[in-house]
C-alpha cells in the first residue's frame, strides 16, 4: 500500500508540473486566438512525449542507468556537457519564471511591487530546499500539485 501511495504521489506531482496555471492560461489564449488550427501540434507533441518516456523507461529498466548516464558513458564527458548545460539553463529559466509568477501573485495580494518580492521569495525557496527534508518536500509538492 505504501508503494502505491508513493507512485500516486509521483503521478500527482508530474501532472501538477504540466498542468499549471500558466500552461492553462497560455493554452486558453492560444485557443481563443487560433481555435483548433493548432491541435496538430498538441497531438504531435503528445505522441513524441509518449515515445520519449517509453524509450527512457526501457533504457533505465534494462541498463540501470539514466539517459544522461548512458550518454556520458558511451560518448564521453564532452558530449554529455552540452545537454547538461542546456538542462541547467532551462531549469534556471523555469525557476525564474516560477519565482516571478509568485512575486506577481504577491503583488496582487498586497499591492507591493513584484520587484520587491522576487529576492525574498527566491531566498525562501532556497531556504525551503536547503533546510527542508525530502519527505516534507514531497508532501508539499503533492499538496500544491493537487490544488
Amino acid at each position: 500500500m505504501k508503494k502505491l501511495l508513493e507512485i500516486s504521489l509521483g503521478i500527482v506531482t508530474s501532472v501538477g508540473g504540466f498542468l499549471e496555471v500558466g500552461s492553462m492560461a497560455t493554452a486558453a489564449q492560444a485557443g481563443a486566438t487560433f481555435g483548433f488550427r493548432l491541435i496538430w501540434a498538441i497531438l504531435l507533441g503528445t505522441i513524441c512525449i509518449i515515445f520519449l518516456v517509453e524509450m527512457a523507461g526501457r533504457f533505465a529498466a534494462v541498463s540501470g542507468h539514466t539517459i544522461s548516464d548512458g550518454i556520458r558513458e558511451r560518448f564521453g564527458f564532452n558530449a554529455f556537457l552540452w545537454p547538461l548545460l542546456a538542462t541547467l539553463l532551462v531549469n534556471l529559466m523555469v525557476m525564474s519564471a516560477e519565482i516571478g509568477g509568485v512575486a506577481i501573485a504577491a503583488e496582487l495580494a498586497t499591492g507591493i511591487g513584484f520587484q520587491w518580492w522576487a529576492l525574498p521569495l527566491a531566498f525562501l525557496a532556497w531556504l525551503f530546499l536547503k533546510k527542508g527534508s525530502r519527505r516534507i518536500t514531497q508532501k508539499m509538492l503533492a499538496r500544491t500539485a493537487s490544488i
